[in-house]
């Protein structure tokens, strides 16, 4: 049987019981607790609290650099229903790869190098 406190995330159940921890502890000393219990109460909630902080703080860390793709294929089209050719980039390099069902080759493509034409005077 499906509750509504199943669709809560983990980090909504953890502040939840952060709050009731420390509602506990707030109201231990109303009922006579001793001061020892009152201090591993709130010992228990300060580190409860710490764990909570630290899965908030960990779920919004944002990367501190960006992961570049390494290879991506740039296009790929069929030969036939069992061959096809892909020209990849890998590491901004760009291979040619034609495969099939039981080859695979790969051959580097050389950027072509423009040369301006030469104007005689």
């Amino acid at each position: 049987m499906k509750t509504s406190f199943d669709s809560v995330s983990p980090r909504a159940r953890m502040l939840l019981a952060l709050t009731l921890v420390l509602g506990l502890a707030a109201l231990a000393p109303l009922g006579g607790a001793s001061a020892a219990s009152v201090a591993r109460g709130l010992l228990g909630a300060a580190a409860l609290g710490g764990l909570g902080w630290w899965l908030v703080r960990r779920g919004r860390a944002e990367h501190r650099f960006s992961l570049t793709e390494r290879m991506r294929v740039v296009s790929r089209t069929g030969l036939s229903q069992r061959c096809g050719l892909a020209l990849v980039e890998v590491d901004g390099s760009r291979y040619l790869v034609a495969f099939g069902d039981s080859f695979a080759e790969v051959r580097r493509v050389h950027t072509p190098v423009r040369c301006e034409k030469e104007t005689g005077s």
